[in-house]
Parts: structure tokens; C-alpha cells; sequence
């Protein structure tokens, strides 16, 4: 596939976000299983999970064995899938657009996008991306200024910190369920 070659970074977001208005037009009919089966292997495509997952546990990534860094991966994954099965269940004439793809820091690419919702209401989709394999993958959206990734660091140092890695992992699980519970 051609988004796949090391050439825009923008190609890996509207891959992405077309996979997204599918599951959304497929919406219940496909139910939550059906969403998650068609942009399962997209997220896959598109981010870059361990390196985001590694990311989001902080300096405590350093206490894991490998067996528990490969399980919290595995999870942080699923949780991921299930998000976007969850939380793009419906559609009502949404459209993504590409505002503008530029370079930053380290090898890195910022594209920004906006979501506009039925109502004209507008969100914006910035995606950071970093070269692995030679494709651009997404490591980190920050979505109307507000970066995914940070605040997922904060909430899981918080809880290995207080109650360790069986809770962090109980925490990602419950997530999931609820992802799995919107229909």
C-alpha cells in the first residue's frame, strides 16, 4: 500500500482517519465487535504502540521484567483498539481535513487536522509521528491542545506509584470493558 513507504506522514493520519469515518459509518450495524476487527489492524499500521506504551509508564517502565513490559504492551494495545472501536460508534456527516504537515524536532513530523462535527463544531487532531521501519507512525494526538500521551503518563506514574503494576494493568482491563459496554 503506498501510505506505507516513508513518504508523508499525512499518508499514515488519513489512513487512519479514513479507517475511523468507516467504522463510524458501519456504526451499529457492525457493532462494537465489527469496529474493532476493521481498525484493529490500522492502529497497528498506523501507531507505533510500544514505543507509546513504553512512554506512558515513565521511568517505572525500567522496574518491569521483560514478561511484565510485554503484557502491560499487549494491554495498553488492546485498550487502544478498543478505544477507538468504542468511541467511534456512529456517523452523522463528520469529516476529517488536513490543515498541514510539517517537520519538528528528531526526525519527527506534526500533522495537523481538523474534525468537523454535524453541528460545525470543530476539533483539532494534531498527530506527532517518528520514522520506525520505515514508515511515519503516530506516537502521540493531541487533540485541542491537549496531548493524549501526557495525560496518560500522568494518570499511570500516578497509579504504579501508589498501587503498583497488577492495578495499572486491573485499571487498562476495566477500560476496556467499558469500551466494549458502549455498543
Amino acid at each position: 500500500t503506498p501510505w506505507a513507504i516513508a513518504g508523508k506522514a499525512s499518508d499514515t493520519v488519513s489512513h487512519l482517519q479514513e479507517t475511523i469515518l468507516k467504522i463510524m459509518k458501519g456504526g451499529k450495524e457492525l457493532g462494537y465487535t465489527g469496529r474493532y476487527e476493521i481498525i484493529t489492524p490500522v492502529i497497528e499500521q498506523t501507531h507505533d504502540l510500544p514505543v507509546i506504551a513504553r512512554i506512558t509508564v515513565g521511568r517505572y517502565w525500567k522496574e518491569l521484567t521483560p514478561g511484565q513490559q510485554t503484557k502491560f504492551t499487549d494491554t495498553f494495545s488492546e485498550l487502544s483498539h478498543s478505544t477507538y472501536a468504542g468511541r467511534f460508534n456512529s456517523y452523522s456527516g463528520e469529516q476529517f481535513s488536513l490543515i498541514s504537515e510539517k517537520s519538528v524536532k528528531r526526525n519527527r513530523k506534526l500533522v495537523q487536522t481538523r474534525f468537523v462535527k454535524a453541528d460545525g463544531e470543530e476539533i483539532r487532531f494534531n498527530y506527532v509521528l517518528h520514522q520506525a521501519n520505515d514508515r511515519w507512525k503516530i506516537i502521540n494526538i493531541i487533540v485541542n491542545g491537549v496531548s493524549d500521551l501526557a495525560l496518560k503518563r500522568t494518570e499511570y506514574s500516578s497509579i504504579f506509584k501508589k498501587n503498583g503494576y497488577p492495578s495499572l494493568i486491573e485499571k487498562l482491563l476495566i477500560q476496556i470493558e467499558e469500551n466494549a459496554d458502549r455498543l
